[in-house]
């Protein structure tokens, strides 16, 4: 299993467009297993997990991404799920 400290990878303060860079990484790694690891970051925008997830559910499947990319220490997970399991905002 690859595994991708974010902060490491992207910066102290990355913006939702570093996403691309994120998502180039799993695509380079089509196949492997990867865990995401989010700790030491407060909140991750909504915006910049669709970022990174969008192309890879359109062209792998939502199974692809709970299959091989594991995510932990990531304070919004509900964010996660939304995006991944495209579930709505509710209240």
């Amino acid at each position: 299993m690859l595994n991708v400290k974010v902060k490491d990878f992207l910066g102290e303060s990355f913006a939702v467009e570093d996403a691309i860079l994120l998502r180039g990484f799993i695509l380079d790694n089509i196949g492997q297993d990867i865990q995401l690891d989010f700790s030491d970051i407060d909140k991750v925008p909504t915006t910049f997990l669709c970022c990174l997830f969008s192309e890879l559910i359109n062209t792998q499947g939502r199974d692809y991404i709970f299959r091989h990319i594991n995510v932990k220490n990531l304070s919004n997970i509900n964010n996660y799920n939304r995006v991944v399991l495209g579930t709505s905002f509710t209240n």
